[in-house]
C-alpha cells in the first residue's frame, strides 16, 4: 500500500504531493505527470510542486515531518486504523475451538466493538494432509465455528463474511500431505 497526499499550495493552482509510508513504512512509486513534464517520487516523505498544469513539476526534495503533519496532518489522520488480524488455530480434522482459539475470538470481539466494526471477515483453511475435499469441508467447519462464537458473543452476523478455502492459501507453504499446524487456522479480519 502507498499514501500519497497532494493540497493546493501558495498559487491557486499549485499543487504539492509528497509520498509518505504506509504503517509498516513502506513506500512504493508515484510518477506526477501532467502535459508539460512529469517528476517521480521513490522516497519516503519525498515531495514536488506543480506550480500549474501548464508547467512542469519541480524537482523532488524531502519534505520535512513537521512540514507534512502541518499541511497534511488532518488528511493523515482521517485515515482509518489498520485491520486486526486474530489467528486461530486448530488440531488436525478438528473444529472444536479449544481455550487459546476462545481468547483470539474474544480479542477479536473486543476489537469489534471498540472500533464499532462494521466489517470482519472469517476464512478458514486446513493444511495439505489428506483428501483435498476433506479439506475444504473442514475449513468450512472451522470458519462455521468461529462465526457463530462471534456471533453468541454480541457480533451481528449480518456484518460477518465467512469463506473457506481449504489448503487453497497456505500461511506456510508446504508440499502435499504436509501436517502443518499454522495452516489448520481461522483467520478473523476486524476492520
Amino acid at each position: 500500500m502507498l499514501l500519497c497526499v497532494a493540497v493546493s499550495a501558495c498559487a491557486p493552482k499549485a499543487t504539492r504531493f509528497v509520498l509518505v509510508p504506509d504503517r509498516e513504512g513502506h513506500v512504493g512509486t508515484v510518477t506526477v505527470t501532467n502535459q508539460a513534464g512529469s517528476a517521480t517520487l521513490d522516497q519516503p516523505q519525498q515531495g514536488v510542486l506543480v506550480a500549474s498544469a501548464q508547467s512542469a513539476p519541480g524537482r523532488p526534495e524531502i519534505v520535512p515531518a513537521s512540514t507534512i503533519q502541518q499541511v497534511f496532518g488532518e488528511a493523515l489522520a482521517a485515515e482509518p486504523p489498520a485491520p486486526l488480524v486474530c489467528l486461530v488455530y486448530f488440531a488436525t480434522g478438528s473444529s472444536d475451538i479449544d481455550a487459546a482459539a476462545a481468547q483470539e475470538i474474544e480479542k477479536a470481539v473486543a476489537e469489534v466493538a471498540r472500533r464499532a466494526s462494521l466489517d470482519v471477515s472469517v476464512d478458514g483453511h486446513s493444511d495439505t494432509t489428506g483428501n483435498p475435499a476433506v479439506n475444504l469441508r473442514v475449513s468450512m467447519a472451522r470458519a462455521a465455528a468461529v462465526r457463530d462464537r462471534l456471533v453468541a458473543a454480541g457480533v451481528p452476523a449480518e456484518i460477518i463474511a465467512v469463506r473457506h478455502h481449504g489448503r487453497g492459501v497456505l500461511l506456510v507453504p508446504t508440499g502435499d500431505n504436509v501436517d502443518e499446524p499454522r495452516n489448520r487456522r481461522v483467520e478473523i479480519i476486524v476492520r
